[in-house]
């Protein structure tokens, strides 16, 4: 399945310097620390697969170009804060470079004090900007001139599943093209296979990759794999994990707060091709949805698809939609935000092609202030790809 790119940002010449140049990665992994013992086997067990990961042929570029960061962190206590200290010092044996920083939050701790619940956006930000992570990215770079990438995945990662060779043939492929590398990249992920839940996010990743056929921008970059491009004079990414106009206890979906800022680079291009995706253990949260082979969280359902399109700013609010029988409203009002989200989410499970059709002209959403005949294009995409995995639903519940 190919992949277009979405673009954002001012444009310059290509850059054919681009081409040859060698493609590095710097593994971000915040670790939650419930016990000592726990943290240990689970570091290990992650740079134990890391290791394993790369083919015989690739082993001599992997212990050059990569390196990990592991951010172990949780909430402020004594007990937790002497644990973490002899954490810090925590080696086990890995042929790949990595180096370990720790941390905690809440009241009392090193950052988000306030938090009361874990603070994903501030833990993420801490870990990036660390001057162990900088390190390691001036260690990665040496002398020579190269692209590298931040790859931020969760610690609960059970498979890389060649998602770095991935990564590298995507860049070089995209440098084919135009010179320009991706500026953000994301093969997805899947669950482990002893459940059908495998099945539901091997779904929702079809259900994305017909959007970004489409709009790469129209999809939610997940935060278990994606990938960040680092500038070439700086050693950290300088735009933040951080939204400042978020409501207090908001701490969740950080990708989307990152990449808003980042699509503003000059030549930003997005990726999001249907490639081996990173195999991650299935978060207790993410439930089953009704008979179906699909959770709460998946693009298979309305409102999350909707959420996924508009969180990373593409799409400018320009009418007020209100429901297929009425008119929209001409102007931008303080609900409208909800009110266009259900247009996504009615334009989506809207089943007949001629009342899709006719609800798709009720479009109150521009891009660039064109009117943003893309998203209709692209949802018409994903409703035809939602038919056929519920097709396939039904036969896999009929054969039970």
């Amino acid at each position: 399945m190919a992949s277009k790119t979405a673009t954002a940002g001012s444009k310059r010449p290509r850059d054919p310097s681009n081409q040859g140049l060698k493609i590095k990665f710097l593994i971000n992994i915040p670790l939650k620390v419930n016990s000592e013992t726990e943290a240990q086997k689970r570091c290990c067990y992650l740079l134990t697969k890391l290791d394993e990961d790369f083919s015989k042929e690739d082993r001599n570029y992997r212990i050059e170009d990569v390196a990990v960061i592991i951010g172990m962190n949780g909430q402020y206590s004594r007990e937790l804060d002497a644990v973490l200290k002899r954490l810090k010092t925590f080696r086990c044996e890995s042929k790949t470079k990595f180096s370990i920083i720790t941390y905690t939050w809440g009241s009392g701790g090193t950052i988000a004090q306030a938090a009361t619940t874990p603070p994903y956006q501030d833990i993420r930000e801490y870990l990036k900007n660390n001057a162990a992570t900088t390190k390691l990215v001036e260690e990665l770079r040496g002398k020579e001139r190269c692209l590298v990438y931040f790859s931020f995945v969760d610690s609960d990662t059970f498979e890389f599943n060649s998602i770095y060779s991935e990564y590298i043939t995507i860049v070089r492929d995209e440098l084919r093209k135009d010179s320009i590398p991706p500026t953000v990249m994301s093969a997805g992920y899947e669950f482990t296979h002893e459940k059908e839940y495998h099945i539901a996010s091997e779904q929702d990743r079809m259900i994305r990759s017909a959007l970004a056929e489409v709009s790469p921008l129209l999809v939610y970059y997940p935060e278990p794999n994606f990938c960040v491009l680092v500038r070439d004079e700086l050693n950290t990414i300088k735009e933040s994990f951080i939204d400042p106009k978020r409501k207090k206890g908001e701490y969740s979906m950080e990708s989307p707060v990152l990449i808003r800022q980042v699509k503003t680079r000059e030549n930003f291009k997005a990726v999001f091709p249907w490639k081996k995706p990173i195999i991650i253990v299935t978060p207790e949260r993410f439930n089953r949805w009704g008979q179906g082979l699909k959770t709460r969280q998946s693009t298979l359902v309305g409102r999350s698809l909707a959420i996924g399109a508009y969180c990373n700013r593409l799409l400018e609010h320009v009418e007020t939609y209100n429901g297929a029988e009425l008119p929209n409203d001409p102007q931008v009002r303080q609900n409208t935000h909800l009110k266009n989200l259900k247009f996504i989410m009615d334009l989506y499970k809207c089943d007949d092609d001629n009342e899709f059709e006719e609800l798709s002209k009720k479009n109150p959403f521009s891009i660039d202030g064109k009117d943003a005949t893309i998203l209709v294009t692209a949802i018409r995409e994903a409703r035809e790809c939602r038919k056929l995995v519920e097709e396939r639903n039904e036969s896999f519940s009929e054969d039970r």
